[in-house]
């Protein structure tokens, strides 16, 4: 039973990371925004790399996040049954 216990603690941890990691990409995305809310880049290759970035910060949150609220049902439902 001590595995799945740390396994549930390692999903618990993962959630809010994985929270952190969205509202870090909204954060940014909101800092480029200029007085008409649009993104503003200097240059190209500044607006390729905040997008190769945020694309993987994006899908690896979210990922994380389905990895640890599975971990959690998974704990729950062999804990009660």
């Amino acid at each position: 039973m001590e595995d799945a216990e740390i396994a549930l603690m390692f999903s618990l941890l993962v959630i809010p990371v994985a929270i952190w990691l969205q509202l870090w990409v909204k954060r940014r995305r909101e800092d480029r925004r200029n007085s008409l809310g649009e993104e503003e880049f200097e240059n190209t290759a500044r607006a390729f790399f905040s997008i190769i970035l945020e694309g993987a910060a994006i899908i690896g949150g979210l990922i994380m996040i389905i990895m640890g609220s599975s971990g959690v049902i998974k704990y729950i439902l062999n804990f009660y049954s």
